[in-house]
């Protein structure tokens, strides 16, 4: 007769070892001593052999723990993401898993008699003498064995309860996936929070949103005509794809978002916050003719037939005023990125009589306004004025 130690690596093996765990008891240790006719070098054998996969869990079960602390509040994760959460566990704790049915197995009977092997192969956790609850009552304890035997009992005592404890963190973790899964709007705060973790700065959000711009505009369109309402995909896709996923999936989120307020795609990104204050912005710049914006004439201007050029103090007002300035109440520039956006955003859909200054212009003219103002909010409101006078002789 041959044991079969092989654990399946599924919830079925993970359950069948949790399960023979929590039969552990001291007296089915001492039966098993006794019915397996253990000497004082298969005690030392198994000793060793446990204090291995002690080690083993001890490792396995702070990755795990470590694992456990965030990883339900993390919309999308890379952790084995081609599994369940359930696979991803178990994998995480294979080798104490391999490990308890090593140990399970040295106390199997010893079975001398071979038969035709392909009939007898028999399942550990059907054999062991640990898991079985039938045993002789030992009258006097453990008082009468050696001492080898009384720290095999400890530590056999300290692994099972650490094994019952470690799986307990998984079966916890599988649990609470499940009740996050039926949660949409919990879904949904998560999935908000791991795209703006993960689209941290300017700089990403551009950069993923450029490389969503490869893709023909016909797949785009095909895209929207088949989109899932999110309260199906939310739940489905929940841990289902890597972190990297999400900065593309968020990306379209606010795409659409944008869409809903009549923006393109570009300004849903930069007004990704507030695309009904981009909404406002947007038309705004179409209309920048009527707000009777100062401007100089120029040479330059005047050969490509504008009117002139708009002062480099009003695009710093702009800047402020619509929100996409980076820079801080106290002049500092946090990040550029997204003001040269924004900057060229309004080159490319302004269709007017003038002319935009140079970036270069608008970044010295914003230094010398800061160091002559130190408060922002007074920018704002300079071309908050130009809009509302212009409100007053136009539709804005």
């Amino acid at each position: 007769m041959l044991y079969n130690t092989i654990v399946q690596r599924d919830e079925t093996g993970f359950n069948s070892i949790y399960e023979a765990a929590q039969k552990f008891e001291a007296e089915n240790v001492l039966e098993s001593i006794l019915t397996c006719k253990f000497d004082q070098k298969k005690i030392e054998k198994t000793l060793n052999l446990l204090r291995h996969y002690q080690y083993r869990l001890n490792n396995e079960s702070m990755d795990l723990v470590e694992f456990s602390e965030n990883f339900i509040e993390q919309y999308a994760t890379d952790h084995n993401e081609c599994f369940r959460l359930a696979d991803k566990l178990i994998r995480r704790i294979g080798t104490t898993m391999t490990g308890s049915m090593k140990i399970f197995r040295s106390f199997c009977p010893v079975v001398r008699r071979r038969f035709d092997e392909r009939h007898n192969i028999v399942p550990v956790l059907d054999y062991s003498r640990l898991t079985f609850r039938q045993f002789q009552g030992q009258f006097f304890g453990v008082e009468p064995y050696i001492d080898s035997v009384k720290t095999l009992l400890h530590e056999l005592a300290a692994f099972f309860f650490h094994l019952i404890t470690t799986m307990k963190v998984c079966k916890d973790m599988i649990r609470k996936e499940e009740e996050t899964r039926k949660d949409v709007h919990k879904l949904k705060e998560i999935f908000e929070k791991d795209c703006d973790e993960i689209l941290h700065s300017v700089r990403e959000v551009f950069r993923t949103f450029d490389r969503i711009q490869l893709v023909s505009e016909e797949e785009l369109a095909e895209r929207r005509k088949n989109a899932i309402p999110m309260e199906v995909w939310l739940p489905r896709d929940y841990h289902r794809y890597d972190r990297q996923w999400i900065k593309t999936e968020g990306i379209r989120i606010r795409i659409a978002t944008g869409n809903q307020y009549g923006l393109d795609d570009e300004a849903s990104v930069l007004w990704d916050k507030n695309p009904e204050w981009g909404q406002t912005v947007c038309k705004t710049l179409t209309k920048l003719d009527t707000l009777g914006l100062p401007y100089k004439n120029s040479k330059k201007a005047a050969e490509m037939g504008k009117k002139g050029t708009f002062d480099s103090r009003v695009m710093v007002y702009l800047l402020k005023w619509s929100a996409v300035s980076t820079t801080g109440d106290n002049g500092e520039i946090k990040d550029e990125e997204k003001e040269r956006r924004f900057y060229n955003y309004c080159m490319k859909h302004y269709d007017g009589d003038y002319m935009f200054p140079t970036w270069q212009s608008v970044c010295r003219e914003r230094k010398t306004l800061y160091s002559k103002n130190s408060s922002s909010l007074g920018l704002a409101k300079n071309f908050e004025s130009y809009v509302v006078n212009a409100s007053q002789q136009t539709d804005l």
